[in-house]
């Protein structure tokens, strides 16, 4: 479950949320988008074995499958799909071990599923939701197969068996329906694109029972060792739901742009790094990457270097400023950060620091932060978040006075808290997420208000983001995509620990001429 394009599970808002609406015309559009229908699919299956004593007795035997989706959809656009297997009647008084799969388009950006309810008829096991290898069907993150579960399968998936008594189970012959499951997604921003939903296999010519083509699988049976049996769907459930991208003006996400550090005094005799953050809670890292993100010189309108974001979002460039000749005053200069957005996509956003340059040999001192997020109950209007984060205390200890403030998705959340007098944590008052109607990624970070004194330069800032997603108001649920400083959820479906940065914290003060001696610390 993941945030590239593909599946994923449990979700987020954030302060001024960045799912604006802000539309940019399209040429040539014509069609506008049209309201969910609501429609009934009779999918045929055939099983092996080929049974009186199976789910519908002998082959072939048809299930009544209800959808519900969007037929058109604005470029960009948020929409849902919701899929549910219609009923099933037991023949054997015993059934176990149900598995059924979905297979999901590859088009689309944030898909995200949540089991919706509407299942009856089983008295043990819990439906959840995973992923699964097309091929294999054992569990397995991010992949295009969605499987509904109950912990347990049969023939082909993780923790296979013949039991009847595991899994989603049930001990009497009457009839039982499995949940409904609802994806919510971002459409493909090309219109005449299409996102389809569909059951794999389906169609499988010839009938060949392997995992590959088995969608709907169980035990049967009258004690706990029963027969395995897979069911490959007709043809037609390769296309359950059909949706296509309009031309219309597309959905724009705003970003927000934030120069790492701020306010910024630099030796002129070195190299001069500047880092800006990029965010849109709604866009990928790959979307994000696609923007270029220019640091300019105001005065001179100089362009003193380019870079595109990383997959944390953050954009570093390195520069040398003409040398100031020793003994002339400090130079002001103001650098803006321009992110170019990404067109008919994201919006641009742009942030502007000073930068006093001066020819004093400078100290500088750089403090890694490592953040953890712990959400807390999501509640129906918010979901609580406590931030904590740990660092290497220098052997020259910070400056009196010495704040730091923490940010969500490059905006700062409260006030600036004091740098503590002792230890090597910080916890920063609980943060309190709103929750939309759409799922979305944010990403926490602190930084070290700068402070310069005596050519001493004091700086810190985060190298990997803290992830949390918080679930939206229709109870979709998505885990943020893996990559350095997050952990993939899986299908859990509750609110939980993210994970956070996998560096560790650090603190080094490199000389920045040889005229200075510079004091390591103790983390060096």
């Amino acid at each position: 479950m993941l945030f590239k394009r593909a599946m994923a599970v449990v979700a987020g808002a954030a302060l001024p949320l960045a799912t604006t609406l802000a539309l940019a015309p399209t040429a040539g559009a014509q069609t506008e988008p049209e309201p969910p229908v609501t429609e009934t699919v009779e999918v045929t299956y055939t099983c092996n074995a080929n049974n009186a004593s199976n789910i519908g007795g002998v082959n072939p035997w048809t299930n009544t499958v209800t959808v519900t989706y969007p037929e058109s959809v604005a470029p960009g656009e948020f929409f849902d799909v919701t899929i549910q297997a219609g009923e099933m009647n037991p023949v054997q008084s015993r059934t176990g071990r149900v598995t059924y799969d979905i297979q999901t388009p590859s088009n689309v950006t944030s898909l995200a599923s949540a089991l919706s309810g509407g299942q009856y008829g089983f008295n043990s096991g819990t439906p959840s939701l995973t992923t699964v290898n097309p091929g294999t069907k054992v569990n397995a993150a991010g992949t295009d197969v969605t499987r509904i579960w109950g912990g347990t399968s049969a023939r082909f998936g993780t923790s296979s068996g013949t039991s009847t008594n595991s899994g989603l189970a049930k001990t009497s012959n009457a009839a039982f329906r499995l949940p409904a499951v609802t994806f919510s997604m971002r459409a493909p921003l090309a219109p005449g694109a299409e996102v389809v939903f569909g059951l794999p296999g389906a169609g499988a010519d010839p009938l060949t029972y392997n995992a590959e083509n088995t969608q709907f699988a169980y035990t049967r049976g009258t004690s706990n060792t029963g027969t395995q049996v897979e069911c490959i769907a007709g043809a037609n459930a390769a296309q359950l739901t059909k949706t296509t991208v309009a031309d219309v003006a597309p959905i724009i996400l705003d970003s927000t742009t934030r120069i790492i550090g701020g306010n910024q005094t630099a030796d002129s005799s070195i190299p001069v790094q500047l880092q800006a953050q990029v965010a849109a809670p709604y866009a990928t890292s790959d979307e994000l990457s696609q923007g270029t993100v220019t640091f300019r010189d105001q005065a001179t309108n100089l362009i003193v270097g380019t870079a595109n974001p990383n997959d944390q979002g953050i954009a570093t460039i390195q520069h040398e400023f003409p040398r100031i000749p020793d003994g002339d005053p400090d130079e002001i200069r103001t650098i803006i950060a321009e992110y170019s957005g990404v067109p008919g996509n994201i919006s641009s956003s742009q942030d502007t620091i000073v930068l006093t340059l001066t020819e004093k040999p400078t100290v500088f001192w750089n403090t890694n932060f490592t953040v953890a997020a712990r959400v807390g109950t999501l509640g129906d209007e918010s979901l609580p978040v406590n931030v904590t984060a740990t660092f290497a205390r220098p052997g020259l200890n910070f400056p009196e006075g010495t704040m730091v403030q923490l940010y969500r998705d490059a905006l700062p959340v409260g006030e600036p808290v004091p740098m503590p007098a002792t230890g090597a944590s910080i916890t920063f008052p609980t943060d309190e997420i709103d929750r939309t109607d759409r799922t979305g990624t944010h990403r926490y970070t602190v930084e070290l208000e700068t402070i310069w004194f005596d050519y001493n330069e004091w700086k810190g800032s985060t190298q990997n983001p803290a992830v949390v997603v918080v679930a939206g108001l229709d109870g979709e649920i998505i885990t943020p995509e893996p990559g350095t400083g997050s952990l993939d959820l899986g299908s859990l479906t509750d609110p939980m620990t993210t994970s956070l940065s996998g560096s560790v914290g650090y603190d080094v003060a490199p000389l920045s001429s040889p005229t200075v001696f510079g004091l390591l610390s103790s983390a060096s």
